[in-house]
């Protein structure tokens, strides 16, 4: 199913939840959408579903107004999963064939069992689904969205407070789910949005940058994504051109430089894992060489972060175990840092 969101915007009560939601969900692609608590992402996907309407904008499904047309149409061809999805006071296999049944349709055993294998309750059928684990619930209902052979599948922070074991298959299932069914799925958990989503949507009321994963973690496009994705390194200062090209940025602290063209008031980013250290400066194709302390050393797992202190401006540095065990770095280390104009993401 391919969706299209035109304006969408949202009021409640004059407080604005929604505003000016734009974007294309094509058929099979799995969407992501990200944000804070509070940013919008279960409105929007209500809205989507046609449970309720938007304060203005047009929601189109494969070409057809769905505010134009009875909702049921529309909402037949949907699955949506809630966070908490109330579960039937009847077996598993009751549940599923529930959704169906009321439709006057007769699921196949071979379809039910299907799901069911598909969220890892296959051999649940005779089970009270009022004895489920919360996670085992949230994996029926995903079930009870599957059986109904939905072209787009609404997941509201699907692993969300769920068992190790639960959110595994949940996200197994939406791997396997990919390419055939369209997918959009909300969650907090910026990682689970790179392992699963095609593109990601960084919500906050508005959308603040859509892209494939990759994009949205190197390049920010603003300062909200940038803090919210976790960028390290943000430096805000004042750009000019130089005569040789390349744009001067310069802080009430250090000046770097940038590959990427710039002027006026600019905030820029440096990836932890572009920037590298030396005990002295080194002739490199670098442009940027600064000198620094070591204040901070945190175990991080497969790398070590450094806290580095150059005049002032903190720099976030990742470095693998065996290169600082070589340098045998410590706490009050002067080191010199440095990195290249290309690995400088601007944002104006």
């Amino acid at each position: 199913m391919m969706l299209k969101l035109q304006g969408i915007s949202k009021v409640y009560d004059e407080r604005t939840v929604l505003e000016d939601i734009n974007l294309k969900v094509k058929d099979g692609e799995t969407l992501g959408i990200i944000g804070p608590t509070g940013s919008g992402k279960t409105t929007l996907l209500k809205i989507i579903d046609l449970l309720e309407e938007p304060t203005t904008g047009k929601i189109i499904f494969d070409g057809i107004d769905a505010l134009s047309v009875p909702a049921f149409k529309i909402r037949r061809r949907i699955g949506m999963v809630f966070q908490e999805t109330p579960i039937l006071k009847r077996t598993v296999y009751d549940n599923v064939i529930y959704g169906p049944r009321i439709r006057g349709e007769n699921p196949q055993e071979n379809e039910v069992k299907r799901v069911l294998e598909l969220v890892g309750l296959l051999g649940c059928e005779n089970k009270d689904a009022q004895r489920l684990s919360g996670g085992e619930k949230q994996r029926l209902a995903l079930a009870r969205a599957l059986i109904n052979g939905p072209e787009l599948l609404l997941l509201d922070e699907p692993t969300s407070n769920l068992d190790p074991v639960s959110k595994k298959r949940i996200e197994d299932a939406i791997k396997e789910l990919k390419g055939e069914t369209s997918i959009i799925f909300t969650t907090h958990d910026l990682f689970q949005g790179q392992r699963l989503a095609d593109r990601i949507a960084i919500l906050q009321n508005r959308i603040m940058q859509i892209g494939k994963p990759s994009e949205i973690f190197r390049k920010p496009a603003n300062n909200f994504v940038a803090e919210f994705v976790g960028v390290k390194n943000i430096i805000k200062g004042e750009a000019e051109m130089t005569k040789e090209g390349l744009t001067l940025i310069k802080s009430d602290k250090i000046s770097i430089y940038s590959s990427k063209p710039a002027e006026g008031e600019v905030i820029a980013t440096i990836r932890p894992e572009d920037i590298t250290v030396s005990w002295e400066p080194r002739d490199s194709s670098a442009l940027n060489q600064l000198k620094g302390k070591i204040i901070g050393i945190n175990d991080i797992g497969s790398l070590l972060q450094l806290q580095v202190e150059c005049n002032d401006e903190m720099f976030a540095v990742y470095m693998t175990r065996k290169s600082f065990h070589d340098m045998n770095i410590t706490i009050g280390s002067n080191v010199w840092i440095e990195f290249k104009a290309s690995a400088v993401h601007i944002i104006q």
